[in-house]
């Protein structure tokens, strides 16, 4: 059935998306006729997409949201990758940069399943490349996966060594040393997170947004504790609690080191202004809790 509607001529839509024309209109090709035809190397032209509502709607399990700057970002939850490009076959939808081996690009079928395209061999695949490893190179334990965006802080938490994340993605995850995900992640409505520090009892986290305030979270009850820290005017780059965890302090792009209460959330003294253009090392403001 596919078939019979894909040579029937051009979509009535006339490659619009949100009202608005492509740049070149696709073309109706004789589509897969199976999700699990994975497209050949050199058919990455536009055409339209068959899954449900077409080029108006996204793929199955793929969502946008507000990335960086504004601007609408688009996920494939099935790979847990973000794309700039509202994904519509024929599109190239990586971001350029480290997202994918050099030599490779990432697209999407008519019927809405992620592929891609390895131009080094000529060939396509359903599943993500990787870099070939050295001989003689260390093997990682463990390669967790989870976020979407950027990793920006890390933690080992405890005897356990179980790790906290910290990422541009605005949420804080919690993992066991496997990469199993340890309930629910943690979610901060101030932008990416950019840094993240566990007190010395290990049972607070402090971290750091893109909106500049600063959010205590519960390891226990398992959530954000109270409203957001305000203060600072940029975003927070790092953060780390005194030895006695009564005062915690916070580097951020204006160049400034705060201070602050962790009980009432407030400053306990005047900014100190570095004259650096960031403060972005935990070394830097650890010297200013030291007790």
């Amino acid at each position: 059935m596919l078939r019979n509607k894909a040579k029937s001529g051009r979509s009535t839509k006339q490659g619009k998306v949100n009202g608005v024309a492509l740049e070149d209109s696709p073309t109706r090709v004789a589509p897969l006729t199976s999700a699990k035809d994975l497209p050949p190397y050199g058919a990455q032209h536009r055409q339209d997409a068959l899954w449900e509502g077409g080029n108006e709607a996204l793929p199955p399990r793929w969502r946008h949201f507000k990335g960086g700057g504004g601007n609408t970002d688009y996920q494939d939850d099935n790979l847990v990758m973000v794309s700039r490009n509202r994904p519509l076959p024929g599109v190239r939808l990586d971001i350029p940069g480290p997202q994918l081996i050099p030599g490779c690009e990432w697209h999407i079928s008519p019927l809405g399943r992620s592929y891609f395209i390895n131009h080094n061999t000529r060939t396509t695949s359903w599943k993500k490349p990787v870099p070939e490893r050295p001989a003689g190179s260390l093997t990682p334990e463990c390669i967790i996966e989870g976020h979407p965006a950027c990793i920006w802080s890390l933690a080992c938490v405890g005897t356990s060594c179980n790790i906290m994340s910290a990422s541009d993605d605005g949420s804080i995850r919690r993992w066991i040393r496997d990469g199993e995900p340890v309930g629910e992640p943690w979610r901060s409505d101030g932008g990416g997170v950019g840094s993240m520090a566990v007190c010395p009892n290990k049972t607070m986290v402090v971290s750091g947004s893109a909106d500049g305030r600063l959010r205590l979270w519960n390891v226990e009850q398992d959530g954000v504790v109270g409203d957001p820290w305000k203060g600072l005017s940029a975003p927070v780059t790092c953060l780390d609690w005194s030895p006695n965890a009564r005062e915690i302090a916070s580097g951020s792009e204006d160049g400034a080191i705060r201070r602050w209460n962790p009980t009432t959330g407030r400053q306990i003294a005047p900014p100190i202004e570095t004259g650096h253009v960031g403060v972005g090392d935990r070394e830097d403001i650890r010297l200013c809790i030291k007790r």
